[in-house]
């Protein structure tokens, strides 16, 4: 019976140890030192290696880190085969996370296959998302089809996408977007255009306006407003910097023949991203 109790003692503390290991992991991750945090979560996996919460965790890290500009070609490619590795594991351990299926599908879609991209198994976790989300699967089929220039099928997907799911305007953006691909600028101005008219915060779309204005060389004065009121709110990191923006409102003014205010643009968008080249080679250009 001493036995038995103190056998329950040790479990329970070896639990709650691991438990806090856990949420100084978290806490680690949520500072932002996701090397820390990885080495953590290890030590933990070592003893608990089909725990969910760990294997998401540690695969959120190592996605972190793969995105950090400063970590190089080679460190990079070595952090997605990790993060891919432990979301794999996510994805096994829960059938129904749309999440991890997603990092996965776009982690082996876009990538060359030296660095690990694989179409086949990009379409086997899109095909599992359609099962779990039709919507989100649609979502992405349509951006893998653009990006294939698969327009025409894209197209027809996204038209079946406004019939299902008519509240969701995101898809005139991806329309927008296909259509400029095209260089069919006119239908993508409506496009993006309708994204608007249907979500006054669709930042990409005004964006984009600016930047179909440039490829045309058409809509120059709906560019300018667009691209006007986009710098006016500050972007998330999906988004392209307000420096770009700058660069594109300059395209547009030295269309217009404005000069002064091309330069100025181009010295405004410099201010934020001392290191933009499009601004610098621009500048460099008509001054």
């Amino acid at each position: 019976m001493k036995n038995l109790a103190l056998s329950v003692l040790i479990i329970a503390a070896a639990t709650l140890l691991m438990a806090a290991t856990f949420e100084e992991a978290s806490k680690l991750y949520e500072q932002e030192k996701y090397e820390e945090s990885i080495d953590m979560l290890k030590v933990l996996l070592k003893q608990e290696k089909n725990n969910l919460s760990y294997n998401r965790l540690i695969a959120d890290a190592y996605f972190k880190l793969s995105q950090n500009p400063e970590a190089g070609m080679m460190k990079a490619m070595g952090y997605l085969k990790k993060y891919k590795k432990y979301f794999e594991k996510v994805a096994e351990l829960d059938p129904s996370d749309i999440e991890s299926r997603e990092t996965l599908a776009f982690s082996y879609f876009f990538p060359p296959k030296i660095a690990g991209g694989n179409k086949k198994k990009a379409r086997a976790y899109l095909a599992e998302i359609k099962q779990l989300s039709p919507k989100r699967g649609m979502n992405i089929e349509i951006e893998f089809l653009i990006y294939e220039k698969e327009f025409e099928q894209a197209e027809n997907i996204c038209h079946e996408y406004i019939r299902k799911f008519p509240e969701d305007s995101n898809v005139y953006y991806s329309l927008g977007m296909l259509y400029q691909q095209k260089e069919d600028y006119t239908k993508a101005f409506e496009a993006f255009e309708t994204n608007l008219e249907k979500d006054n915060e669709a930042w990409s779309a005004l964006y984009q306006i600016g930047r179909t204005a440039v490829f045309s060389e058409t809509n120059l004065d709906r560019g300018v407003e667009c691209l006007t009121q986009y710098l006016n709110h500050e972007p998330d990191e999906n988004n392209p910097g307000l420096d770009s923006a700058n660069w594109r409102l300059g395209l547009i003014c030295e269309l217009q023949g404005k000069i002064d205010q091309a330069i100025l643009a181009y010295e405004s968008g410099l201010k934020i991203n001392p290191e933009n080249k499009e601004c610098k080679k621009s500048l460099k250009k008509i001054k």
